[in-house]
């Protein structure tokens, strides 16, 4: 029968063990291999109103790689009194397309159109560059647009 300091000695070497190395450092993201290179973000990612919906506009930076598809990210939060704007938000998968496919515009951007919009809501987007394979790069800025 083990002793009354010898039970105790045991249950804070357990408790110090499962806390040094059982707890993480908190921060969760989606794991990195550091010999691949990865596509740049966007910094310049812009939204404005179109005729016929949200205009995204975006350049791809000098240094494209192999970047073959561009992952729209959407967030929509209603315009009324009872939401939080500064609030974090959920962003979903709006589309994810090969750079071949989107238009070019004047100033030679890239350019989606979201035509899923409405009144009284705010949608914010980013956008993340993936190469050919599928590895992906970090999200651009946010663009933010409110449609009263």
């Amino acid at each position: 029968m083990m002793r009354r300091n010898e039970l105790w000695t045991t249950l804070i070497i357990t408790v110090s063990f499962l806390t040094i190395f059982c707890v993480g450092c908190g921060k969760k993201a989606d794991p990195r291999y550091l010999h691949l290179n990865y596509p740049e973000a966007v910094s310049d990612l812009d939204v404005s109103i179109d005729k016929d919906g949200a205009a995204l506009e975006w350049s791809i930076p000098e240094e494209r790689g192999h970047a073959g598809h561009v992952r729209i990210l959407k967030s929509v939060l209603k315009t009324d009194d009872n939401n939080c704007p500064d609030c974090p938000r959920i962003y979903i998968i709006a589309g994810y397309l090969p750079l071949r496919d989107l238009r070019l515009d004047e100033k030679g951007e890239f350019v989606y159109l979201d035509r899923n919009i409405r009144r009284g809501f705010l949608y914010s987007y980013k956008i993340v560059i993936c190469d050919s394979p599928g590895i992906c790069g970090e999200e651009s800025n946010t663009a933010d647009i409110e449609i009263p």
